[in-house]
């Protein structure tokens, strides 16, 4: 079997190659690989191997459930056994090979977490310090909850539907009884309650009216592409900047985050200089 790769001696063989590729063409939704995209596909693959081979110096256990839990999760995303196969064929992996990654993944990340994002422990006067260099970029949005009807313009009914709406409406029936009963958005399960939006959550015509409109203030009907919209404003929240006491406790957990992830990096690059790595390009 040809391999394109070597790392210290570990060999990356090409159909491991061609399922990471296949991968990540999915990810970004395009059918032929640019250069950049091998480049990735072979630079995961060695990350992998590094991590793979210091993991392998700890005592890792995982969980087998675990790995056989997400193999069938993997395979619920097709509509048959069948469709899966090929999918397999297509990515040039077998069954086994996929057990092996996954249960290989978990490893990885259970290497990463307790190595590196685990171990990070950033200090309450850092956190402190970040959060008032950084107010504005912390700020809330401005945010609205609403109820919501839609009436699809391709109901054949749509134009009868939109005038019992209006009706029931200028009879001042509840919003959200109404709602229920005719809306065809998913919200209508929840007698149309949208939750709390914030701008670019919705179409910029929905948008415009909601953040102008007024408390339990309801208009419609308003014209998208998808449809006809009525809307109920429940409650607006101006956009503010959290207090200290509010944000610190999330804000420690993104800054150990991104403080793991950094030192991840750095870790990887060590190993790389310290690494034999071999890339047979010509085979990509």
């Amino acid at each position: 079997m040809k391999h394109v790769a070597i790392v210290n001696n570990y060999k990356i063989f090409q159909a491991d190659y061609k399922a990471e590729l296949f991968q990540l063409l999915k990810e970004h939704h395009v059918e032929k690989p640019s250069k950049k995209l091998k480049e990735t596909a072979i630079n995961n693959l060695v990350d992998a191997c590094l991590l793979m081979e210091e993991s392998n110096k700890c005592d890792i256990k995982i969980d087998e459930s675990s790995v056989h839990f997400q193999f069938q999760e993997i395979q619920s995303h097709y509509e048959s056994h069948e469709d899966f196969i090929k999918d397999m064929a297509k990515s040039h992996i077998s069954v086994d090979k996929l057990l092996e990654n996954i249960g290989n993944g978990f490893r990885i990340k259970e290497y990463i977490k307790s190595r590196f994002l685990d171990s990070v422990d950033i200090k309450p006067e850092k956190i402190q310090e970040y959060y008032e260099s950084h107010k504005e970029q912390l700020q809330y949005p401005e945010r609205a909850r609403i109820c919501h009807i839609l009436i699809s313009n391709r109901d054949p009914h749509a134009f009868s539907k939109l005038e019992e709406v209006s009706k029931k409406l200028y009879e001042d029936e509840d919003f959200c009884d109404i709602a229920n009963d005719y809306s065809e958005c998913p919200s209508a399960k929840k007698r149309g309650d949208l939750g709390f939006i914030t701008r670019g959550d919705l179409v910029e015509e929905l948008e415009n009216v909601i953040f102008s409109m007024k408390k339990d203030q309801i208009a419609g009907p308003i014209p998208t592409d998808f449809g006809f919209h009525f809307v109920k404003l429940i409650e607006k929240e101006k956009k503010r900047i959290p207090s200290y006491d509010e944000i610190k406790d999330s804000l420690k957990k993104q800054l150990e985050k991104i403080a793991g992830e950094l030192e991840l990096l750095h870790y990887i690059r060590e190993l790389r200089n310290k690494a034999n790595i071999e890339i047979f390009y010509n085979e990509l």
